[in-house]
């Protein structure tokens, strides 16, 4: 991915774990512009941030490896807000 729109309107969701292989259940856990929820994502425990994703609009479904790539970036933004 060579250049990102950080400012992307993004939904970060959590798998709900109770769901079977076959159908999983995700919730909306917060909305926001891409480089909040990744920076959000990255003050969370490590045993919750593998049940996450987040959802950018023109970027996809970004999984925790994605999350944890895009955030080492050296043009990733600081958070504008609190996370």
């Amino acid at each position: 991915m060579d250049s990102v729109n950080w400012d992307a309107p993004a939904q970060l969701h959590e798998r709900d774990d109770a769901g079977s292989d076959m159908f999983v259940e995700f919730r909306t856990l917060k909305t926001g512009a891409l480089a909040d929820l990744i920076a959000h994502v990255q003050t969370l425990p490590s045993e919750q941030k593998a049940r996450l994703v987040i959802d950018a609009t023109g970027v996809g479904s970004l999984n925790i490896h994605d999350i944890t790539a895009l955030a080492a970036r050296p043009d990733f933004p600081a958070s504008q807000t609190d996370a």
